[in-house]
């Protein structure tokens, strides 16, 4: 049985250090900087705004939050494994549908995420698992001009 709690800075390293590799480039692109395990572990455990960490018995599968960017919008981020979504992916769409719910029930008004246009599968889980809506393509807005899509749930 999957359990969301809090996330420890273990479980942040655990998962950074086995990112999938689209997670990593669609880091890159938007920070315009390498990918370092270490400092993603860290700068993700020490922000504020809301985290988690599902678990499979103390194995971490994914992390994700969200970052508060105005009053009752939130940017979404999630990191995970190959093997873990292969695995887990059923387990993770129903609980990060879980906490989208709460946070919506909860004030927010917007949940967004901004995800490189390349990566069919994740825009496709957006839409279809997560029960966002595409709103469009931001060109040129990567790093190295890499487009990028964004997707939105709203509190209706």
């Amino acid at each position: 049985m999957i359990r969301v709690l809090e996330p420890t800075l273990r479980d942040l390293l655990i998962i950074c250090h086995q990112a999938r590799p689209d997670e990593i480039s669609q880091y890159e692109a938007l920070f315009g900087k390498e990918w370092d395990f270490e400092e993603v572990a860290a700068d993700r455990f020490s922000r504020g705004g809301i985290k988690f960490v599902m678990l499979d018995e103390d194995k971490p599968i994914v992390a994700g939050g969200y970052d508060l960017i105005l009053s009752g919008v939130w940017q979404s981020w999630m990191i995970g494994t190959m093997d873990n979504w292969e695995t887990h992916w059923r387990s993770i769409t129903k609980n990060t549908r879980k906490v989208m719910t709460e946070l919506l029930d909860g004030g927010a008004r917007r949940l967004q995420t901004c995800v490189l246009s390349s990566r069919k599968q994740t825009c496709e889980w957006y839409v279809r698992g997560l029960k966002m809506q595409y709103e469009g393509s931001l060109r040129q807005f990567g790093a190295n001009g890499e487009t990028m899509d964004m997707y939105a749930r709203v509190k209706e």
